[in-house]
């Protein structure tokens, strides 16, 4: 097998490894092992593909971490809904007439903490979640 195969089977293996979820590390090292391929086809020794390697995903895992983190649509502030203390998020209107809690841009069926009555456009602090439906009080 000659080295530029080696380069090219590790460049689709990390760039299918991307698809678990590794925020574009895997992407940025298989993009690293291509330049590498390419050196290789080039007849730059071991060496020089080892060192093509390392420079390249040097340059490439910070730099597509920092795209990934401009242009990803979340911003989400916490890995799931609720988990945080003094989380809070707004009511809205649900296309089917009932009040939705909206969290990070993400809708949930919504209860009051006691029987308070809840509002449209009301901003309100999440006590917890029981299942899918936020539990939550008024914002003080």
């Amino acid at each position: 097998m000659l080295a530029w195969h080696f380069w090219l089977i590790a460049a689709l293996v990390l760039l299918l490894a991307e698809l678990l979820g590794t925020g574009f590390f895997a992407f940025a090292m298989g993009l690293a092992a291509l330049v590498a391929m390419t050196a290789a086809l080039f007849g730059v020794g071991a060496t020089g593909q080892w060192f093509a390697f390392a420079l390249a995903a040097g340059v490439l895992a910070p730099l597509l971490k920092k795209v990934f983190r401009q242009l990803a649509p979340s911003r989400r502030q916490s890995g799931l809904a609720g988990e945080s203390r003094h989380q809070t998020g707004k009511l809205v209107r649900h296309h089917t007439g009932e009040l939705r809690l909206k969290l990070e841009g993400d809708l949930f069926m919504v209860r009051a903490q006691s029987d308070l009555e809840l509002k449209e456009g009301e901003e309100v602090e999440i006590v917890r979640f029981d299942g899918i439906t936020a539990i939550v009080k008024p914002r003080k």
